[in-house]
């Protein structure tokens, strides 16, 4: 359940509806343009399935002009089981056919996030497959200049 006081963040962990608790949690705020995630796994299905309601809420209170702008701060572990990546990748598919935006997306990890590069090759065909515009780095800081930039040049490009 959403906290109704707070009104600068999202976390996962209250939409969680699941019969089991969720492993891992996605707190989410705005930044502008931008929704910034910070990820702490690993994760379980209940974790992602709530991960799927509380995007959609984020979307549509702070970005629902067309574009989908994301920057996910991985912290911990970046693994899930199979079951989660395809609750994940499904979640995903239907939130970019039924919200239809133009999607931008930057992972950012330290090298000791556990199981990035796997999740790496994992996510970039779920990115592809939806014409997610995607990079990762290892400095938040690029992540958000990249972000603004493509962003910048989306409205410059009418």
């Amino acid at each position: 359940m959403t906290n109704p006081e707070d009104t600068n963040r999202l976390q996962s962990s209250w939409d969680s509806t699941g019969r089991f608790a969720p492993h891992g949690e996605f707190t989410l705020r705005s930044d502008g343009q931008v929704l910034c995630y910070e990820a702490v796994g690993p994760f379980n299905l209940e974790g992602i399935q709530a991960l799927r309601i509380t995007r959609v809420k984020a979307y549509e209170k702070w970005q629902s002009s067309g574009t989908f702008a994301a920057i996910v701060h991985w912290h911990n572990s970046a693994l899930m089981s199979l079951e989660a990546f395809d609750a994940y990748r499904e979640g995903y598919l239907q939130f970019i056919q039924d919200m239809r935006p133009h999607a931008v997306v930057a992972w950012v990890a330290a090298p000791d996030v556990e199981g990035m590069g796997m999740m790496l090759k994992k996510f970039d065909a779920v990115f592809r497959l939806t014409n997610t515009r995607f990079r990762f780095f290892a400095d938040l800081g690029d992540a958000h200049h990249w972000v603004n930039s493509t962003l910048a040049g989306d409205a410059a490009n009418g």
